[in-house]
């Protein structure tokens, strides 16, 4: 029988203190008295779905403020719902008697991480419908969100991100951002922020001071902003200081970014080198800054601090007090725990942090009274969102499972798709088909989730409108059978339109354009890839295949889910290009079968728009250079 680990390590007021101004994930842990204990160098991949006693202990006995739940952790509505009263439960227990920010990126669209809730387009889906609707969808979309999330035990998003994203190149943010203006991007944040908070639901604005115009992404490097002030002000800081007087936003996030305009002062880093402070550890950018010029008075989080950005340049003690000093108040994710024995090291690294930080406030009054005041900021708004639900668990399950994922919120997802799908062509568009002389269509599509979910929708399309269903062929990729198909060309050949998909998150690295009678050539570059690596080829292999569609003048239309910055490679091959932004596919039970059925908003509203049944009504937020 496996005994409850306990520590003998005892914390001390402060050092509790110190505890409450850190978030910490609790993705992965490995009990070290399992029959199955990994060793010491093998890592840890043992999802936290049911909170294991030694975590529970560990959050009672450090009283950290906050946890952070990742995909890993959340598998089913009941699930969630008792894994966050048992975190909670633990929290209440610890000195303090405080309950717990739960945190969650529930951003839509790209970062989404729980598995059957609402999954609506994301950020640049929204700004697309901003000409025509203003901030609708920005609010509605908002308020499901809080709603399936407060429902669950979650009380903070790291969410809205009000970047401008003004680098086409832009790895990290891209279509997380609502779009390239500045005012744009403002009213549509302060209005996500007010559908998080009036449904009980912290809200985080990120990245400060902007993230939008980097080509280095923090989760790997540390990017530097070379914007001159005046142009800081106007692009990157304008969203921030929008939210901060029209709305009260809970959090902003910093991020892990050198803006020597803002300052330019350095810090050592692990090589003895001076580098540009971050953001993240910058004291004129976090409390001179944002705090005092800007009025910002909720809580400051950092970025997550095992991102590269951080942990390639100092030790962890370094970074906590270092964000701490420049007026951080939640250190986010600064130490991992994955096993038992790492229990005791984070109480000594809760140790070390406040020893550095007594010694630094010994020299220093002001920095004394502003960790009392960010103590007594984080637990003003826990007393605003997390008090704990007053039913039963059971009754917090039935609810939660009536609430998520209900046919209203589906159809407000539907009803963004139909707004911000864009249409872009390069020539005259073939569009709408005449569904009359449609009898043969032939996809190209990634897996099969992708076919399943494109045929449904062609299915209810050509049902709609009274026609019969032509008959469908397709090129899987996935299948292994490609380059058979593409070299004997007799579907293609075969069919009256040509309907093709591509995630440019996932050929993102095409750079250029595979000649027109260079099929067998590319086969060649492909055929020694493993399965697994099906993906990398994926663009080159479209391109073939939507040249082949052009030589042999079968009209095609290409489905684009992720960022439009990456179409380039295909504007000139496609008649024309329809743009999802980041559309979820996902399993729904269809009325009609009553059967399971792969579904997408997105490729519902492109088919719609390929029959001619409605227009494209998005419009593209963003310049494509």
């Amino acid at each position: 029988m496996t005994k409850a680990f306990k520590s003998t390590t005892q914390l001390s007021d402060f050092e509790r203190l110190v505890a409450t101004k850190m978030a910490l994930d609790i993705r992965y842990f490995c009990s070290s008295n399992s029959s199955n204990k990994p060793e010491a160098t093998e890592q840890c991949l043992k999802p936290v779905t049911k909170l294991p006693q030694a975590l529970a202990d560990m959050v009672t006995v450090s009283g950290i403020g906050s946890v952070v739940l990742f995909t890993e952790n959340l598998a089913t509505t009941k699930q969630i719902i008792q894994l966050t009263h048992d975190l909670q439960k633990a929290a209440v227990q610890s000195p303090s008697g405080q309950p717990l920010i739960i945190s969650i990126d529930q951003e839509g669209g790209r970062v989404v991480r729980l598995p059957h809730a609402t999954s609506f387009a994301g950020n640049m889906a929204i700004g697309a419908t901003y000409v025509d609707h203003s901030v609708t969808f920005a609010s509605q979309t908002s308020t499901v969100i809080a709603k399936e999330l407060s429902a669950l035990g979650i009380n903070n998003n790291y969410a809205p991100v009000v970047d401008v994203n003004t680098n086409a190149a832009n790895p990290v943010i891209n279509t997380r951002s609502f779009g390239e203006n500045p005012q744009r991007v403002a009213e549509l944040g302060v209005a996500a922020v007010n559908g998080f908070q009036q449904n009980g639901v912290m809200a985080t604005l990120k990245h400060f001071p902007g993230h939008g115009d980097t080509h280095v992404d923090s989760h790997l490097g540390l990017p530097l902003v070379a914007h001159d002030l005046a142009t800081i002000e106007k692009q990157d800081l304008a969203p921030f200081q929008w939210a901060i007087k029209h709305s009260s936003p809970a959090m902003i996030m910093t991020a892990h970014i050198q803006y020597p305009a803002l300052d330019d002062s350095t810090v050592v880093n692990n090589a003895g080198e001076y580098i540009v402070r971050p953001a993240t550890m910058s004291r004129k950018i976090l409390t001179d800054l944002l705090r005092e010029k800007m009025g910002f008075e909720g809580i400051i989080a950092t970025d997550a601090l095992d991102m590269a950005g951080i942990t390639h340049y100092f030790d962890k003690v370094t970074a906590v007090v270092e964000t701490f000093v420049a007026g951080a108040d939640l250190a986010v994710m600064p130490f991992k725990i994955r096993k038992v024995e790492d229990i005791d090291k984070f109480y000594q690294f809760i140790k070390d942090v406040a020893q550095r930080l007594k010694q630094k406030s010994h020299n220093n009054k002001l920095l004394s009274a502003e960790l009392t005041q960010s103590i007594a900021r984080i637990n003003h708004y826990k007393a605003q969102y997390c008090q704990l639900p007053k039913t039963s668990v059971a009754k917090q399950i039935t609810l939660a499972e009536q609430l998520i994922a209900q046919p209203e919120h589906l159809s407000l997802e539907q009803s963004l798709a139909n707004n911000a799908v864009v249409q872009l062509t390069a020539k005259q568009s073939i569009l709408p088909v005449n569904v009359a002389e449609i009898n043969r269509i032939h996809l190209f599509v990634l897996n099969w989730q992708e076919f399943g979910a494109l045929k449904h929708a062609i299915i209810n399309q050509w049902q709609s409108v009274g026609k019969v269903v032509p008959e469908v062929s397709a090129t899987v990729v996935a299948q292994g059978d490609t380059q058979a198909q593409l070299q004997s060309g007799e579907k293609l050949a075969k069919a009256d339109l040509v309907i093709a998909t591509v995630d440019t998150k996932v050929a993102s690295a095409i750079t250029s354009v595979v000649d027109t009678g260079g099929v067998e050539d590319l086969l060649t570059q492909i055929t020694s890839m493993e399965n697994k690596q099906y993906k990398v080829g994926y663009g080159l292999l479209l391109s073939s295949q939507l040249q082949q569609a052009q030589k042999q003048k079968v009209p095609s239309v290409l489905i684009a889910k992720g960022s439009p910055y990456l179409l380039h490679p295909y504007i000139d091959l496609a008649g024309t290009i329809l743009v999802t932004f980041d559309d979820h596919i996902y399993q729904h039970r269809d009325e009609q079968s009553n059967k399971e059925q792969a579904h997408s908003s997105g490729y519902t509203t492109s088919m719609a728009i390929i029959s001619g049944k409605q227009k494209a009504l998005g419009i593209l937020p963003v310049s494509l250079k």
